[in-house]
Formats: structure tokens, sequence, C-alpha cells
């Protein structure tokens, strides 16, 4: 018996894109997963199924051009963030192997522009995330960085050159770093002479036949069959979405489900680098301690349903993609969308789990409970005079809401302002977040006493109450401008109606008052430096990138 008839049970009866008949019953599942999306003037998907290296089935849905009326090409050209990163390790590993460099070389052999933090980090640190640096996404966040911004490569090259401090020791953790990726370009651009674009398509794209792959370098290029990208808009409907980034290595790559399978056979035959390049590449770091993680080159290796799983994926604007292969049984799954809004993550796995079903020794799926499509429902405006108020979720943080223009708004704290939508009697979600608010009953005298706040999969009691109102004298001590050298950026933080509210290039947010504990932001947490004397700075901290420095500083003509 050959050793894929393990998968004959569904995927040999799955027909190939074009050939007429009645749908298979796994089709009709897959289009029941993108039913939302299967339809003219919204964004969608494509869908590819891989077997022995060969596509058995494609699938398309939605729009790839909204404005121009563009449906969706098994063809269409996207963006697939992350995912990229497989093809900089793979380029990484090339050079290797020609005996141009070692994965334990240093990295200031080839790039001593990078600042020396005194530990050494070497290629293999970036390759598996272990390397400690910030990522730069998260540091242009918190320089003000705001959704359709253009990202100059010398702009972001100069931020992480700027950075005074790691994350942690090299080799100590793995904290995923796009810096990392986009500092392997430039040394895959050191040794080889070239472009690092080029690089790619002289030794990889060309000799696997990915004619219609590119890393794009310039955000202006002209790109056949290119979709375009959508975010749910705040009020309704969808909103472009441009992709404006010029830095590659982390990311960059514009594919076709097409080129992908080329990509995917390499996996199986080596025909770039050899099957011990492809073997080197799904290695998976080691941390100093000697524990092992689960991530290789590029690429995510772990067991799903008992079976060896290798995936990655990428969300940039609103482009979400996943592909992932199960090497042993030659069976490998594409989701590529164009809208924020599908799951990528969900949707593929779903599909892989319709394969695995019929795959002696795989595991039980697990279950997985229906997506929620939330659908708005009118109101008469006149009945949101109750819910208006505060509802606090701890005693240092809550949520406003007030209504405006006949609809309900929602503030949170370290949030900009957002509207948010009724979905049931009391139940309210926000597009802009996965976020949604039920409203209590009211009592007897007609008051809504509270409400649960569901963050994703977390239930947060709120009581509605009176905001807490802090003295002036409170507010003045954490009032002030703040810049930090490593950023080059300006944090203006003022007291208005009882909230601090920080200023800054991205915009202006609420941050409330907490006293002199931690203040949230969608882009960080902002922790005072405070003593007896008065606060001196602050730090802020995402995962990604931790105690970026902020110093209190005298500005001519301010407060």
């Amino acid at each position: 018996m050959k050793r894929f008839a393990l998968l004959a049970a569904l995927l040999a009866a799955l027909p190939l894109t074009g050939i007429a008949g009645p749908a298979t019953s796994p089709e009709r599942q897959i289009d029941a997963l993108f039913a939302q999306w299967n339809r003219p003037a919204v964004p969608g998907a494509v869908v590819a199924v891989i077997r022995d290296g060969k596509v058995v089935l494609t699938k398309r849905y939605g729009m790839a051009d909204i404005e121009r009326g563009v449906p969706m090409s098994p063809s269409a050209a996207f963006f697939i963030g992350s995912m990229s990163k497989q093809f900089t390790a793979l380029a990484i590993h090339l050079l290797a192997h020609d005996g141009k460099l070692s994965l334990d070389d240093d990295v200031h052999r080839y790039l001593p522009d990078v600042p020396d933090f005194g530990k050494k980090i070497t290629i293999r640190h970036l390759l598996h995330h272990t390397s400690g640096l910030r990522d730069y996404f998260d540091l242009m966040a918190m320089a003000g960085l705001r959704p359709g911004d253009v990202i100059a490569e010398d702009k972001a090259l100069a931020l992480i050159r700027r950075q005074r401090t790691l994350n942690f020791e090299p080799g100590q953790e793995w904290d995923y770093s796009n810096t990392g990726y986009v500092l392997l370009a430039r040394i895959v651009e050191h040794v080889a002479g070239k472009p690092f674009p080029e690089f790619a398509r002289e030794r990889i794209f060309v000799p696997l036949g990915m004619t219609h792959t590119l890393f794009q370098q310039d955000y202006r290029t002209l790109v056949p069959g290119r979709v375009l990208s959508y975010v749910p808009g705040d009020t309704g409907g969808y909103q472009f979405a441009p992709v404006n980034i010029s830095p590659v290595g982390d990311g960059g790559v514009l594919t076709t489900l097409g080129d992908l399978a080329l990509w995917d056979r390499n996996f199986y035959d080596g025909r770039v680098g050899g099957m011990d390049v492809v073997r080197q590449m799904q290695v998976t770091g080691v941390l100093n301690d000697g524990k092992p993680i689960g991530y290789a080159s590029g690429l995510f290796v772990h067991n799903y349903r008992a079976l060896r799983l290798v995936e990655h994926g990428g969300t940039i604007g609103g482009y979400s993609t996943q592909l992932w292969r199960f090497p042993d049984q030659r069976l490998s799954v594409v989701v590529l969308a164009n809208t924020a809004d599908i799951d990528t993550y969900q949707t593929v796995r779903r599909i892989a789990d319709m394969a695995l079903d019929r795959v002696p020794g795989a595991a039980p799926a697990a279950p997985v409970a229906p997506a929620k499509t939330l659908k708005e429902v009118q109101l008469d405006p006149a009945r949101l005079d109750a819910l208006v108020g505060f509802y606090a979720t701890s005693p240092q943080s809550g949520i406003t809401f007030t209504k405006e223009n006949g609809r309900l708004m929602a503030l949170g704290m370290g949030f900009p302002k957002m509207p948010v939508f009724a979905y049931g009697e009391r139940d309210f979600f926000a597009r802009a977040t996965d976020a949604r608010f039920s409203f209590d009953p009211p009592g007897k005298d007609g008051i809504v006493a509270g409400g649960v706040l569901h963050w994703g999969q977390q239930d947060v009691p709120a009581m509605r109450t009176a905001r807490p109102m802090p003295s002036a004298a409170e507010l003045q001590r954490l009032e002030g401008d703040f810049y930090s050298d490593e950023l080059h950026v300006l944090y203006s933080i003022a007291g208005r109606a009882g909230d601090l509210v920080l200023t800054y290039p991205g915009g202006t947010v609420t941050l409330g008052f907490n006293g002199e504990r931690d203040y949230a932001t969608g882009f960080g947490t902002i922790k005072y430096q405070c003593s007896a004397d008065g606060c001196t700075g602050f730090s802020i901290s995402t995962e990604r990138a931790r105690n970026v420095q902020f110093k209190r500083v005298a500005l001519t003509g301010s407060r």
C-alpha cells in the first residue's frame, strides 16, 4: 500500500478546481467556513490543499479589489507577512552551506553598526528569536506609528541602532522579534554583495519556478494580480488598509497559491539547497539552560494531533496567511486572506482536521466552538440613555460609555474612544477590538447597575459607579513632558477632567488615573519612576520591547 493511502479517504475524492460536478462534502464544509465572505462587495480568501507536492483543491471567496469589482482568483498575489521569514532563513542556510558564514558567527562581524550590548549575539540567535533584541514594530508603535504610515528601511534601522538594552541575555529566552529577521536580510546582502531581494530571486524563486513571487523592498512597486488589503470599518463595511513597508526579511514577500505549492515541494525534493539544508532549516533551537524551543529557522515545528507539524503564519495590514505542512503525511493546507476579520489560524486548522480525521494515528481533534458572527441590530437611540456612565472593571480602571449622535461610544483607559454596536437588547460589540460588553437588566428603579466585559477568553464583571476623581496635586505629580532618546519621541501627559491624557505623534490616548501604578495603552504599559521628590520619568513595555526609557524634560514655554 502506498504511504499516502491514509489520505485517500478524503483527499483523493477532492476534485481539481474547474472540474464540473457537485461539491463534495469536504468542499461544502470549507465553503461553510468562508460563507460570510463568499459574496460580492466584501474581501475574502483563497485556499489550497496540497498532497504529495500537487495542488488537489483550490477555493476562492470574496473580492480581490472591492472598488474595481475584481473577484478573488486562485492566482492572486498576497502579502504573506511573517510567513516570509522561512525564505530569509533559507537564504542564510544557503550561504552557510556555501561556507560563506557560520550560524554561530557574531552578527557584529557582518553588521558592526548593530549596538554592542556587551553580549555575543549570533546568527543562530536571530534565526531562533532568542537574541533579546527589541521588536522594531513595537518600538515604532511606541514612537507613534499609525496604520498606513510609511515604514522606510532606513528609519527602521536607525531605530534599531539607537537601542540601549536588550529584552534579555541572548539565548536566555524565546521572544518573537521581527528585528532579527531584518538583520538577517542585511547579513545576506553583506555576504552576497547584492540586494537581498535579488539574492532571493536568483537563488530561491527562479530555481523553484516561483515566477510570481518577490521580496518587495519598495512599497510603490507595481505587482500584477496583487489583491488589496482591508479591515472592518468602525461603523460597518470595510476600509482599505495600505501596507507601506520597505524593510524586508521579517516580511515583504508577495506570492500566490501556485508558487507556495512549488515552495512546499522543495521540502520533499530539496531542489534548492539539497535535503541536508532542508533538514537544517527544521532543527529547533535550544536555550542556554538546555530547554528546547518549538521554533526552527522561520518555522514553528511541533506536534498537532500527535502528528509532526511545520507551520508559520503572517499578518500585516488586512492580510492574514497560514501554511501548515504535515511532512510525514505529505499534506499541506494554505489559507491566504485579504481581510483582518478572517481568522486564518482557525480556518487552516479546521481544514486540516477534515483530512486528519481519516489519518491512522492522528489523535482526536479538540472541540472547536463554532465561530460566532455578531450582526448589528437597531435599537431606539432613546434606550441608550440608561446605559451611559462609568463602569469600573477594577479599582484602577474602567470603561466610560457616552451617547454621541445617537450612538453609544466606549472609552477604555489606554484606548481611543470607539463606537460600539448592539447585537442584542443589552449586548454590544466593538468592530475595532475583540471586545464585547453585556449590560445588566435594569433594576426596579430602572437603573442599570453593571455589566460584564467580554475580552478574549475573559469575562470581567463591571460595576456602574461614580468615576474616581483625583486631586489636582495627584495629577500634577504625574503630568509633564517626557522624552525617549531611544525612540526620538516626546510624550506629553496632562490632566483633563480627572484623567491623565497622553499626547504623542500617534494621537491622543486617555490613560485614566490610578495613582503611581501601571498605565495600559494600546502600544505598551507605562510604569512611572517616582520617589518622595517626584516622578522623574517612566518606562514603557510590551512583551517584545521591554523597558524603553523616558525622562522628564523641561521644554521652553511649557508648564
